[in-house]
Order: C-alpha cells, then sequence, then structure tokens
C-alpha cells in the first residue's frame, strides 16, 4: 500500500506539475499574442513615420530647390535694378549739367542775386544789402566775401 500511497502521491505531484505549467504556457501564449499584435501595430506605426520622413525631406528639397531659384532671380533683378539706378544717376547727372550750363551766371542782373552782387561790387555793406535786397545778415555777408572787392 505504501508503494501505491507513493505512486498516488507522485502521479498527483505530476499532474499538479503538468497543470500548472499548462496554465503557465497558456498564460504565456496569450502575452506572446498581445506582444506581436503591438509589435506589429507598432510596425506600421514606424512605416507610417518612415514614409513622413520620406515625404517631409523630398517636400523640404523642393522648397530648397524652389528657394535656390528665386534667389538666383532676386539677385538678378536686383543687379539690374542697380544698372537702371546707375543709368538714372547719370541721366539726373547729365541733366544738371545742361541746366547748370543753360542757367545765366550770377552776376546777371536777372539772377535772384544778381542785383545783390552788382551792388556789393559797387561796395555795399551788410546792411545796404539786407534793407535793399531783402537778404538774411548771413546771406549778404557771404555775398560781401564771395564778390566783394579783394582790397577789402
Amino acid at each position: 500500500m505504501i508503494v501505491v500511497d507513493l505512486f498516488v502521491v507522485i502521479l498527483a505531484s505530476v499532474v499538479g506539475v503538468v497543470l500548472i505549467l499548462t496554465v503557465a504556457l497558456v498564460w504565456l501564449a496569450q502575452k506572446y499574442g498581445k506582444l506581436k499584435r503591438e509589435y506589429a501595430e507598432m510596425a506600421q506605426i514606424v512605416q507610417g513615420l518612415n514614409t513622413a520622413c520620406s515625404d517631409l525631406h523630398t517636400s523640404a528639397m523642393t522648397v530648397n530647390e524652389r528657394f535656390t531659384a528665386a534667389n538666383i532671380r532676386m539677385t538678378a533683378l536686383d543687379n539690374h535694378i542697380n544698372r537702371l539706378a546707375e543709368k538714372i544717376d547719370d541721366v539726373a547727372l547729365e541733366q544738371f549739367q545742361a541746366q547748370l550750363k543753360a542757367r545765366p551766371a550770377p552776376e546777371a542782373p536777372n539772377h535772384p542775386y544778381g542785383v545783390a552782387i552788382q551792388k556789393v561790387q559797387g561796395g555795399a555793406s551788410v546792411s545796404e544789402l539786407m534793407q535793399s535786397a531783402g537778404l538774411s545778415q548771413d546771406e549778404a555777408a557771404l555775398l560781401i566775401r564771395l564778390h566783394g572787392s579783394k582790397a577789402r
């Protein structure tokens, strides 16, 4: 009987261990299935992110190409504007020089200061110029310095 009892104990122990191992195996199989699904979801997310990064890179390269082309056009336009500005300056200078050549000499009586210059050359003083020509004191003094006789 002892052998039978021992056999029953051993058999019960083996059945208990097998039962525990079976429960553990079922539990591990469920965890494995869950991890496998999560891995598949993560793989899809990573693939989506890779695609998005690739699209973003392509878009960035397109923007860079457009920016470079716009920069080249802007530089060309800037150079063109600078050349036009130089031409405008040249034309304005030529017109100014032509106006200077066509302008009567300051000593001419019809010039705004012409009469005052003639009075200065005749020996008029600052106060006389201020009264007769309506000049400020500084203007009268300047005209006397510029156009007065050298003997003074």
